[in-house]
Order: structure tokens, then sequence, then C-alpha cells
């Protein structure tokens, strides 16, 4: 995570210095009126999930794996953001996010959990985890946009590529017990609607949020999407500045794909502080 984390910072850095964008006096915050955009940051995220995989006999209650297995409630992320302001006055605009959060654990059980139609037992170790990869792509329009404000609204996708496993003893049909591994996933495209303000009350602050949401039965998910960023950002050189943000999103969806029928209820949220650039 490091690693990548270390690349981002570079990739930024690389296009900033490259631009020919020369220095210039500006009375507000310069992302309001520059055309490019750039962010990477790391996510300190506090995890919540809660899975269920349809057996054959009934629907199941959801496991928190985090409680229920062990799996990580907490971990660090890269979180990539991009925007490219464009058209008359630059009031159109697309937008980009990246994020994949990866956690996994295990534990004793304390009581028994269902996957699917196995049961793994009380008292016995098992190892889960779950992944979740979000490229969100956004495009919208300023209705109020100048040297201090820009508000805006537009619609977005969100494609979220989903998996997860638990592992371990389970009891079988015998009265045995055998080693068995599920795994389920599930891979499709979310539309949303988003909206967004930026503010700027001096020349180097710029106060920001925005939020996408959904709620919907389409392809393999049937449920609500939210996605919410705000923060503050301070420009430290004409090019670079510093943010300090709080992301939360949130999944709550019915699966319904070939390799997983159940659902899935997620939350990531926590604080998120990046290097910032405009030009």
């Amino acid at each position: 995570m490091k690693k990548n984390l270390s690349l981002g910072l570079f990739a930024v850095s690389f296009l900033l210095f490259s631009a020919t964008t020369q220095a210039q006096d500006y009375e507000y915050h310069p992302a309001l009126s520059d055309s490019f955009n750039a962010s990477v940051g790391l996510f300190k995220s506090d995890n919540t999930f809660n899975i269920s995989v349809d057996g054959v006999d009934a629907d199941l209650v959801g496991i928190d794996l985090g409680k229920s297995v062990g799996v990580d409630e907490t971990n660090s992320l890269l979180n990539i953001q991009l925007r490219w302001n464009f058209g008359s006055e630059d009031k159109w605009s697309l937008w980009g996010q990246y994020f994949k959060n990866k956690s996994s654990g295990d534990a004793e059980l304390k009581e028994d959990v269902e996957w699917g139609d196995v049961t793994f037992r009380e008292g016995t170790f098992v190892g889960a985890g779950v992944s979740l990869e979000v490229i969100r792509l956004f495009a919208g329009y300023s209705f109020i946009k100048n040297d201090q404000n820009d508000f805006g609204a537009g619609i977005g996708i969100h494609n979220l590529d989903l998996s997860t496993y638990i592992e371990g003893e389970i009891l079988v049909d015998d009265g045995g017990t055998g080693f068995h591994r599920g795994d389920a996933s599930s891979s499709a495209p979310l539309p949303n609607l988003g909206a967004w303000y930026l503010y700027s009350p001096a020349k180097k602050w710029l106060l920001h949020a925005r939020v996408d949401w959904i709620s919907a039965n389409i392809g393999d998910y049937d449920g609500t999407l939210w996605n919410t960023n705000m923060g503050v950002n301070y420009q430290l050189f004409r090019n670079f500045g510093l943010d300090l943000s709080y992301q939360y999103f949130n999944l709550n969806v019915g699966v319904d794909s070939s390799n997983w029928k159940g659902s899935a209820d997620m939350t990531y949220s926590g604080p998120v502080i990046s290097l910032t650039g405009n030009w």
C-alpha cells in the first residue's frame, strides 16, 4: 500500500512540474479557476461488513464479519480523485475516484456461523475476508460558478467489484467435520445522482462537499449506495495544496449474480489526508 501511495504522489508531482502553467496571483483558491484538479490521499477507514449468502433451505441473516469472524475493522488505503473542468466558462466537469479496501482476519467462533448451505461450528477456527474495489466516474454541470463558489449536479456510475470468503471447519451430513471454503463475488456498474459545492472564503482556503446517491434495482444489485466527502483544503503553493476531509461510503444491497445470491451491507468511513494539485 505504501508503494502504491508513493507512486501516486510521484505521478501527481510529475504532471504538475511538467505543466507549462506559470505562477500568477489569485484572489481566491485557484482550484476554483483551474481546469485540472487531482488528489492522492491516505484514507484511514473504519469498516463494518454484514454479509449473507443464501442457502438451499433459507435466506440467511447477515454475518458481521468483523465481530463474528475477526475481519479487520480498521485499515488504511489509497484514495485517488481527479477532476477536469471544460466547456463554456469551465462549467462542465468530469470526475473520477478510485479506492480499494481489502480486509481479512481469523478468529475462534463464539457461535455457529451459517454460510450458504453449510455451518461453521462454534469453537472452531476460521478465516474470512472481504474486498471492494470502487471506480467512480461522474459528469456534472455547474449552475453557479465564479472565483469564490462552485455549485453543481450531475450523473455518474460506480463500478463495484465485490468479493468475500470464509474458510474453516464445518459440520458435514454424517455428523463429522471437514474443511470448507465458501466464496462469493459480484462485479457490476451502478449509476448514481450527485451534487457538490465548493466555497473559498480566502485566498488559500477552500471548503468542499459532495454527495452521490442511488436507490434502485439495477443489474446484480438491488438497494442503496451513498458516497460522500466533505473537508477543507489549504493551498501551500500555487499548484500544491494539503487537504483534510471525511469520507463516508455505504453499500446496502441485495446481490443476485451467478457467483453470489445474498446481501451485503458495507460501510467505510473515516478521515482522508491528501496532497492536492491544480493547474
